[in-house]
Parts: structure tokens; sequence; C-alpha cells
């Protein structure tokens, strides 16, 4: 990884919280499963963005 992206990353969780940088990766994930389908029909690549998406829910961080 790049250091840079890697100081961005964490400027980004100091300002909000890891929680609330995880939510929105979900959404993210969610998103990009939604687009796949409607726009590319790509079910095969949605359902692994659903994954991701389910598995980042299941991480439990309230910090």
């Amino acid at each position: 990884m790049q250091k840079e992206y890697m100081e961005i990353l964490e400027t980004l969780i100091d300002k909000l919280t890891l929680s609330a940088i995880l939510e929105m990766l979900e959404r993210i994930c969610h998103k990009r499963a939604e687009n796949l389908r409607t726009h590319w029909q790509d079910e095969t690549s949605a359902k692994l963005w659903e994954k991701a998406a389910k598995q980042i829910e299941q991480i439990n961080i309230d910090i």
C-alpha cells in the first residue's frame, strides 16, 4: 500500500470513527453490487460485493 493512502485513511478514521468508516464501506459494497446487477447484468461480481458487504456488517466495532 502506498503511504499516502494509508495517511488519508488514518485521517478519515481520526475525523470519524472506525465504525463509521466500516458502515460506509458496507454501503459502498451494496451500491457496487446494485450497479453491477442493474447496468452490467453481472450477477457473479454482484454476489461477491454483497458477500463483502455482509462480512463488513458482521464486524462489530464501536470505536
